[in-house]
């Protein structure tokens, strides 16, 4: 398994949240008992839940934490996996609200439920409370499921604190080049030779660099903010005050900050040879989107005919056939994880417990994750 680094530098704008505190340089280790690559949610998460369990974990991030998915993500925290809950993964909200409490991560969760909205064609408004969107259609509520919101920043910078206290070594821009699996296995590590007992591949949208065939596909999605808004321009617009996505074509999705603002995202832009890295918004097809989807959100309401967008940004996501999640020992003592397909905030807690307990007691993982 070579290359395993990321090809391009990548040029993805700026999410409204910040990633807050530094992570103390340590001189990387000879040899640890576990060793993750990637830094995001899942990561380190399972880097925490194996260090409370006794194991020396050290935490290998090709940039800076939360770099990836997790610093990008809209923040919505979505109950099980893209197809629903499977065996291990069905309480994953109350998973991640046990590990913030826990840990005391101030991060703006907010559980309160999640509205699934859908596409109404109609030549006038639906007597239920609509937003008139593309093509003539209006989205109406359809109903209300688990989940809610949280500030990403606020997580990706908490679970690094945590994990820190808890004796876990970060080590940003520190790129695995390689890996020769075995007992133990070998990471490079700018040029370095780490033996680990295991290793944990969390790395999502760049998982085809290590495993090409496992017909993972990888993209970038896409997502704008405005300036914070007044308090009664949002109970107006109505849609954002509780997240929602639609559970139909084309798709939108959206909340609200705790400082206001709307963030509300749509669209995929994919890299033909599936390098998630080269996929900038400054691309034609991307600035497209981008103007599609402000004159969407314009649209929704009058209150936002001229709301004022200060963020536009895109994240790497990643799905494979069916959209179940992979959660699979690729050789001996090496693990990877990811293709999460949108669903990887919540998830991300569970897929933390049930890792630790393979890395630390060789327990077994679920069925449904394998490759």
């Amino acid at each position: 398994m070579d290359s395993l680094a990321p090809a391009v530098a990548c040029s993805w704008g700026e999410p409204p949240w910040r990633i807050d505190g530094a992570v103390p340089r340590a001189p990387i280790p000879d040899r640890v008992e576990v060793a993750i690559v990637g830094a995001g949610f899942t990561g380190l998460a399972t880097a925490l839940c194996c260090a409370e369990r006794g194991a020396r974990v050290a935490v290998f991030e090709a940039g800076a934490i939360g770099a990836g998915a997790s610093g990008r993500t809209g923040g919505l925290a979505l109950e099980a996996t893209a197809v629903g809950p499977l065996p291990g993964a069905d309480a994953c909200l109350a998973t991640l609200e046990a590990l913030v409490g826990r840990h005391s991560i101030d991060c703006d969760l907010e559980l309160g439920g999640c509205w699934i909205v859908r596409h109404v064609k109609s030549a006038a408004r639906p007597e239920v409370q609509a937003w008139p969107d593309v093509d003539d259609s209006w989205l109406v509520r359809d109903r209300d499921d688990p989940g809610g919101a949280l500030d990403p920043g606020k997580l990706v910078a908490g679970l690094a604190s945590a994990a820190l206290r808890a004796g876990v070594t970060l080590h940003e821009h520190a790129a695995v080049e390689a890996i020769e699996p075995g007992a133990p296995s070998q990471l490079r590590v700018g040029g370095r030779a780490i033996a680990a007992e295991r290793v944990v591949f969390a790395t999502n949208a760049f998982l085809p660099r290590l495993l090409p065939a496992a017909q993972i596909r990888p993209a970038l999605t896409f997502a704008v903010a405005t300036a914070p808004l007044p308090r009664a321009t949002l109970d107006a617009v109505a849609l954002g005050a509780t997240p929602f996505y639609t559970g139909d074509f084309p798709y939108l999705w959206g909340r609200a900050t705790r400082d206001g603002r709307l963030v509300i995202g749509a669209g995929l832009a994919f890299d033909d040879a599936g390098v998630v890295e080269r996929v900038a918004i400054e691309r034609d097809d991307v600035r497209a989107m981008f103007a599609r989807t402000e004159a969407r959100i314009r649209g929704l309401h009058p209150a936002l005919a001229a709301v004022e967008f200060t963020h536009a940004w895109g994240g790497p996501i990643a799905f494979r056939e069916g959209a179940v999640p992979i959660l699979a020992e690729i050789a001996p003592g090496v693990l990877a994880t990811g293709a999460c397909a949108g669903h990887g905030v919540a998830l991300a807690a569970t897929q933390a417990e049930l890792i630790a307990r393979w890395a630390r007691r060789g327990g077994s993982l679920p069925e449904w994750g394998a490759i």
